[in-house]
């Protein structure tokens, strides 16, 4: 079976050519496709109301492919290109990592000097993609093309209410703002910005539900009996995975409804994909060593499902992608 995240770069592109429209990549960190309940075999899903609400009138690709950690996934995505011409075929960590080069096409760079329409856009949210440097901050505006970066650099943050966040290349204060709540204010800042008729690209990378895992404000998530005491995390990860999953969901449903009030959601296509399988402390399946970080399926196996108001079977694109795996179109 192909690896359909390959062909992002691509359907994205061939869209933004057929018509004016904008585009959200919603990523979210170490979620298999369990959890989410777009599997046969799920047996425990968390609460996504309004990620699921997309479905309606979208596609969901049942045998979706990532790699094994989120540096690869990202990279490949981001690029178009497989881990093997990307140079990154594992997770970013020091500075001896091969990371993204910057001779790299990207996305955004496709859509600001190829396509018929210049488009706005941002990655807000995590980026892992290069090693941390001075340097290497300049990055994702200066060489791949975004207007826009606002986010964590590194893998993953020590806690998601104290955290440092990068502004274009330039290290912010402590935030102390919930880091998933955090990405979507930061989301609908930039859109607010925005003239009305250009068309945007939004990468919208957030940290949940990766680790450390931990209690969402009450706000956010339903999961009862949660003390958030590292005692009971440890007993119950997955109890607050889930909550991590749910309040994920909820700010998502913030910027679902920036769309709704601006008139923006019938011309807007949205992407919702994870980048590897769940963390072994969370799986559902009994095999500790076919998880995140393997190459077995639990490890790569991710959920990716596309939302556009158009029937889906109308677009040739779709017909392309639907020979490389196996989906199922919610709408007859």
């Amino acid at each position: 079976m192909k690896k359909i995240l390959s062909f992002l770069a691509v359907v994205m592109l061939f869209q933004s050519a057929l018509a004016q429209k904008n585009i959200i990549v919603i990523i979210a960190d170490d979620l298999g496709a369990d959890y989410c309940g777009f599997t046969d075999n799920a047996t425990d899903t968390a609460k996504m109301p309004n990620i699921r609400g997309l479905l309606q009138k979208g596609v969901r690709f049942k045998n979706a492919w990532g790699t094994p950690y989120c540096s690869s996934t990202r990279t490949g995505t981001f690029t178009g290109r497989y881990s093997f011409r990307t140079g990154v075929g594992t997770v970013i960590g020091g500075a001896s990592s091969a990371d993204l080069d910057s001779s790299e096409l990207s996305i955004p760079e496709l859509l600001k000097y190829a396509a018929p329409t210049k488009y706005a856009s941002a990655n807000i949210g995590k980026w892992h993609m290069n090693v941390q440097t001075p340097q290497k901050l300049l990055y994702p505006t200066n060489v791949y093309g975004y207007e826009l970066f606002k986010g964590n650099f590194s893998g993953a943050i020590a806690s998601y209410t104290n955290w440092t966040k990068i502004t274009n290349s330039v290290q912010t204060d402590t935030i102390t703002t919930y880091a998933t709540t955090e990405t979507i204010n930061d989301a609908i800042s930039w859109l607010d910005t925005l003239q009305n008729n250009k068309p945007f690209f939004l990468w919208l990378a957030f940290n949940a539900p990766h680790t450390p895992f931990h209690l969402p404000p009450a706000n956010l998530h339903t999961v009862p009996g949660l003390t958030g005491t590292q005692q009971h995390i440890n007993q119950n990860p997955g109890l607050y995975f889930k909550a991590m999953i749910e309040a994920m969901d909820t700010e998502t449903g913030r910027l679902l409804q920036w769309l709704i009030n601006n008139n923006k959601m019938d011309s807007t296509t949205i992407i919702f994909m994870g980048d590897n399988g769940n963390d072994k402390r969370v799986r559902q399946i009994t095999d500790s060593n076919h998880v995140k970080g393997t190459l077995y399926d639990y490890g790569v196996h991710i959920p990716f499902f596309h939302f556009r108001t158009r029937h889906c079977k109308s677009q040739s694109i779709f017909r392309c992608l639907t020979q490389c795996t196996r989906c199922i179109c919610n709408r007859s």
